[in-house]
């Protein structure tokens, strides 16, 4: 998969579960992703998607989880996990990814290969 952030393209390496197979089914699609705690950026589906979620023993900068059932979350700097999360994938060739993230508020276009 690939996402589209402020005009730049990266390439998502995606988890084979049932969490990204029905998140990939909606692609393409924009979503708006606020930020919290500086260091993730976030967004509330309308609809749940299927859950393995796990305790995770650490999380880095470009993972891309899902929190709960129906909260997408991609983390642009490391932090101590503090929850339980379902991986979706991580984020690969972006070299400044804190930078792409930085504003409050980014458009994320996740966009099928």
């Amino acid at each position: 998969m690939n996402i589209e952030i402020n005009g730049q393209i990266a390439s998502v390496q995606l988890e084979d579960n049932a969490t990204t197979a029905a998140l990939m089914a909606d692609a393409p699609f924009t979503i708006k992703m606020d930020d919290l705690h500086g260091n993730e950026k976030y967004h509330y589906f309308d609809k749940v998607f299927p859950t393995d979620a796990q305790s995770v023993q650490t999380i880095e900068a470009g993972d891309v989880l899902l929190y709960q059932n129906n909260c997408l979350v991609i983390f642009y700097e490391a932090v101590e996990p503090a929850a339980e999360y379902t991986r979706i994938g991580k984020i690969t060739d972006f070299e400044d990814i804190q930078s792409l993230f930085a504003p409050e508020s980014v458009q994320i276009r996740f966009l099928k290969e």
